[in-house]
């Protein structure tokens, strides 16, 4: 379900402590541009990047290692975020790259919205009287 991607770009759209734990773990949000994902979580060994505010809202990272676990008796989906490389601070993009929409927690991806009109430009003119 999927494909395999080297060294994805990704944007860095928010990132949470998570509670609990002995250690402290960070969530991600991160986008492709065209979908987010919030099921993401930072190794532990990143989480100075976090403090360091070196990933902000609107980073661009390039996540060089990278592993998908399934929850156990459940069908989520959590990626962990291995190893990364910063590849422009949030500070210099300023915006959310594309109109990404969230990945569901099982890794499956949303059906386009039933009034949602795949050809933008049919019905959009309205006939003004001559």
């Amino acid at each position: 379900q999927g494909e395999e991607v080297t060294e994805p770009l990704l944007q860095v759209l928010g990132h949470k402590a998570i509670q609990g734990g002995a250690q402290e773990r960070f969530r991600l949000l991160l986008s492709d541009g065209q979908y987010t994902n919030s099921f993401s979580m930072l190794a532990t060994q990143f989480n100075n990047l976090v403090h360091e505010k070196q990933l902000e809202m609107f980073t661009v990272i390039r996540v060089k290692k990278q592993l998908c676990n399934q929850v156990p008796g459940q069908t989520k989906r959590v990626v962990i975020i291995l190893d990364l490389d910063i590849v422009t601070p949030g500070n210099q993009v300023n915006k959310k790259i594309g109109n990404p929409v969230q990945i569901g927690a099982d890794g499956k991806i949303p059906n386009p919205v039933d009034n949602e009109n795949s050809n933008p430009n049919s019905g959009g003119a309205v006939k003004r009287p001559s």
